[in-house]
């Protein structure tokens, strides 16, 4: 028994909203790692974008990636 025409509607818009989500997650929130990649530009410039909005400014921004730099050395000295 073929799905009803409402039914295959339904299905793909839920497969739409489905693929989308995964797609802008995947570009902008999964974390690749701490070297450069492909996305790395491109989720920096998401992130400033989300702090402006929430305003956040600059300063805050660098002071939590400096320390976070700092981490990432004191752990990557770590495991030599």
């Amino acid at each position: 028994m073929p799905i009803s025409e409402k039914a295959q509607r339904a299905w793909k818009a839920g497969t739409a909203v489905a693929t989308a989500w995964t797609a802008w997650y995947g570009l902008f929130h999964i974390d690749y790692g701490p070297r450069e990649h492909c996305l790395s530009d491109i989720q920096r410039w998401y992130r400033r974008k989300i702090d402006e909005l929430l305003g956040i400014d600059a300063k805050a921004v660098k002071q939590i990636s400096d320390r976070q730099d700092r981490e990432r050395a004191k752990n990557f000295k770590g495991k030599e």
